[in-house]
């Protein structure tokens, strides 16, 4: 199921970086805007903080704000595994993957982060594709995000993006299919089978080479396509080959189909897009080498287009913010913060425990208050300033959550409040249910709230047996073009 939700999709090309928000929800995204901007620096020493400066500078310039975000993962910093498990089972194959790909790394397997697919079952056995990323390459894109104000909600890898976005813009087939992204400095070529993608791999050939020695350039992904035909398992040729992002002459076309041995179509994937070139054209963009597709393509897949690799599932964390200025309010944001987490421990014993916490921490904010009106009766004057928030407090949030949400099977594990200003939504509430049913129980009693407004676009998703999900909500006063 594709959600609908606006995506900011955040690429890295060296020092240029790319921001391309769309509206997810169709068979195809929309494009609503693109934003470009290169780091300007003198010594290598101070990279990190051009690249910090000119993400800020690309962020300032959307007009259209997302939801949320998605950070583009370059395959050439990628490490990609077929691996044959001699067994079925998710959870089973889930586990043996971190050992099977072991094997094949130069380093040790705690400074990859990973994911997988399965690609099929043959004969008892499992195809499985891996794919992992250097921890420190993530960590230094996660930093610089950071230090701008952004948290990403995912890690894609562009390959993956790339080729969703053209698998979208295909008609169903089954068997194997093969497609090739040239982009400007390098090329990537990924085969399907039937709606699975069962192989990539980052090429070394630019727009140039393509086309002063197509020769050359269709000999290297024809031995591609060979090494990866004699390791699989589940037979069938390869019939068409699709090239994006070049327009390409009938001789250089016929040059590849007389060596590959098969039928060559080309396609530009941004012009099939509604809003492709009328984006690319208010930035005096061209709609050439895929330059803007991996971006799309990451934030298509994060919505659930279709092929998803998500290189940060293993490495985020849970962050919150609470804002104060004197002392006495900093103090009751501490209290408020430790009761919110205390309040969460008790949920799992029961309502009404939650309950007498929540009073015992009112009142003691209610004594904080009074201590601050007698303080400033006394004449401390302008000397000491006090900021009024018109967000309730934590613990009015939870006591809302906690009192709407039906009792049942229904467990909370994360709850996130962002201070005002924030890129990300007010609240971030993640858990598990037993069943759909109850999620939706659970939901439509939120939504009954005056506290808060919730994004229609939650994604409940089944894991085992039982229903996660994250729901997102802003506050009363907040008009979000998302909901």
């Amino acid at each position: 199921m594709i959600v609908t939700a606006k995506i900011g999709a955040i690429e890295f090309s060296g020092d240029e970086i790319r921001i391309a928000v769309i509206k997810t929800g169709g068979k195809l995204p929309r494009v609503l805007e693109v934003q470009a901007c290169t780091a300007v620096y003198e010594t290598p020493e101070n990279r990190i903080a051009a690249l910090v400066q000119a993400l800020d500078k690309a962020l300032d310039a959307l007009q259209t704000h997302p939801t949320t975000y998605v950070l583009c993962i370059p395959s050439a910093f990628t490490i990609v595994r077929s691996l044959t498990i001699p067994f079925k089972g998710q959870t089973r194959i889930a586990k043996a993957v971190p050992f099977e790909i072991e094997t094949h790394l130069a380093f040790p397997l705690e400074e990859l982060l990973l994911d997988h697919s399965i690609i099929a079952e043959i004969e008892g056995s499992t195809e499985v594709l891996a794919v992992g990323v250097r921890r420190h390459h993530l960590k230094e894109l996660l930093g610089i995000l950071e230090e701008a104000g952004v948290e990403a909600e995912m890690a894609a890898v562009d390959a993956a993006g790339l080729t969703a976005l053209w698998q979208a813009t295909q008609k169903k087939g089954k068997g194997l299919r093969a497609v090739l992204h040239v982009r400007n400095g390098n090329a990537v070529l990924a085969v399907m089978f039937n709606n699975t993608l069962a192989y990539f791999r980052n090429l070394h050939i630019d727009v140039n080479q393509l086309i002063e020695n197509p020769a050359r350039a269709a000999q290297e992904v024809q031995n591609t396509l060979r090494s990866f035909l004699a390791k699989w398992q589940g037979g069938g040729d390869i019939a068409v080959l699709s090239i994006t992002g070049i327009d390409m002459r009938s001789d250089e076309i016929q040059v590849f189909e007389d060596i590959l041995g098969c039928s060559i179509t080309t396609i530009s994937i941004v012009e099939q897009l509604k809003g492709g070139m009328e984006a690319l054209e208010n930035n005096s963009e061209e709609g050439k080498y895929n330059r803007w597709e991996a971006a799309i393509g990451a934030g298509y897949s994060a919505a659930g287009g279709g092929i998803t690799f998500n290189l940060m599932k293993d490495n985020q964390q849970m962050h919150g913010a609470v804002r104060s200025v004197v002392a006495h309010l900093m103090f009751s944001a501490c209290l408020a913060l430790l009761f919110l987490l205390g309040g969460a421990w008790y949920y799992h014993e029961g309502r009404l425990r939650n309950e007498a916490v929540i009073e015992k921490a009112q009142s003691d904010i209610a004594n904080l208050e009074q201590e601050i009106e007698a303080m400033a009766a006394e004449g401390l004057g302008e000397d000491i300033g006090y900021a009024v928030f018109a967000d309730p407090s934590i613990l009015d949030i939870l006591k809302e959550i906690t009192e709407r949400i039906p009792e049942g099977n229904v467990v909370l594990t994360n709850i996130r409040v962002s201070p005002p200003g924030a890129r990300t939504p007010w609240l971030d509430i993640s858990g598990s249910t037993g069943s759909a049913a109850e999620f939706e129980d659970a939901f439509d009693a939120l939504k009954a709230s005056d506290t808060f407004i919730l994004d229609e676009n939650a994604d409940p998703r089944l894991q085992g047996e039982r229903t996660t999900f994250r729901i997102r909500a802003y506050r009363s006063q907040e008009e979000k073009d998302a909901l």
